[in-house]
């Protein structure tokens, strides 16, 4: 656990900002967590001052106990405007910061569960989805990536709830020549190529399903190749899409999924379950999908996205995203909160 000091001068209304998140990019996991890092530099551009209280919850359970603790003291220590919780772990250890306005932004699973490898929900999952729920009534202010999410919330809260997904870095995401990134990457340039960007590991993510729906298109023709981007550098990942030919999403349940809007930038056709606010992205724009999680229907899915190719609709479709204007969204909540009254 470590507390990151921000170097931004504020301004003389600039509301102070403590993030408390269980997600932060480290040496050791540099993907983890980059969305919100991102949030945290495009809120810095519009000269908020935002510390950061990262919990690495991955190491152990403990490591929860000890960010209440660290919550505690630092209450004690500091001064801030607002203090705002990525996940809900991470709310539960900010809520012991009593002082400080509370905002939380609900990330997906900590609302909707986490499906196991039958389909359900581990009892684990489901009591702390519950927990989580609760707190949006002594938080002043909630984000949910999606108005799906917001559903889930308590009635009584749903006034004091925003939905903004996570912003694109569409200068990072980008389109390039196809032939150039496969060259970068060591890609055969004559390959059809469908990007599985995911754990394969983790049953949520319904890995079996894309690799199905790719075998079943070997119906006279050479099937299309399966990659699997896990653990690459955040860097590298314009490029994978850029040499791809689709984005396959076929997980059980997301939030908002980063992914789906880094492809759309990157101009990639994405076919995608009804997961999440993907319909909400994805309908309309040339050769994306939003597909039930059945084979056949993937597959079709699939063979038209390989045949549509690069669609310039899906990145322009995803630029009321971009980080720049979703710090904007961000920021609008902080100022709202800071002058409501803070629920008992």
């Amino acid at each position: 656990m470590r507390l990151i000091r921000s170097t931004v001068v504020p301004s003389l209304d600039a509301p102070r900002v403590l993030f408390v998140t269980n997600m932060w990019p480290d040496d050791e996991r540099p993907w983890y967590g980059t969305f919100i890092r991102t949030q945290r530099d495009s809120l810095e551009q519009l000269g908020l001052p935002i510390d950061v209280l990262y919990i690495r919850g991955y190491l152990s359970q403990l490591a929860y106990a000890r960010g209440m603790a660290r919550a505690a003291q630092l209450n004690r220590s500091h001064r801030w405007d607002i203090v705002h919780a990525h996940y809900g772990h991470s709310a539960v250890a900010a809520r012991f910061d009593v002082r400080h306005p509370l905002v939380i932004s609900y990330c997906g699973d900590d609302l909707l569960g986490t499906p196991a490898s039958d389909g359900g929900m581990t009892p684990r999952s489901r009591a702390e989805a519950a927990i989580f729920r609760r707190l949006a009534h002594v938080a002043s202010g909630t984000i949910t990536k999606s108005t799906a999410m917001a559903e889930i919330l308590p009635r009584s809260c749903l006034a004091r709830n925003h939905v903004i997904p996570n912003g694109v870095d569409t200068e990072r995401f980008r389109p390039i020549p196809q032939a150039e990134a496969r060259d970068r990457l060591g890609w055969p340039q004559d390959d059809r190529v469908a990007l599985f960007a995911g754990n394969p590991e983790i049953p949520r993510k319904n890995y079996a399903l894309a690799a199905a729906a790719c075998a079943a298109l070997n119906n006279g023709s050479v099937a299309p190749t399966l990659r699997v981007a896990w653990g690459i550098p955040p860097d590298a990942m314009p490029i994978w899409m850029s040499a791809a030919d689709a984005l396959l999403l076929p997980s059980i349940s997301e939030g908002s999924p980063n992914v789906v809007k880094e492809a759309m930038a990157c101009e990639l056709p994405v076919v995608a379950t009804p997961v999440g606010d993907v319909r909400e992205r994805l309908t309309g724009i040339p050769g994306c999908h939003v597909a039930p999680p059945r084979v056949e229907a993937f597959a079709d899915a699939l063979a038209d996205a390989l045949a549509c190719g690069r669609s310039a609709e899906a990145r322009a479709s995803v630029a009321a995203l971009s980080l720049g204007r979703v710090a904007e969204r961000v920021r609008s909540v902080y100022e709202e909160v800071r002058t409501r009254r803070r629920p008992r």
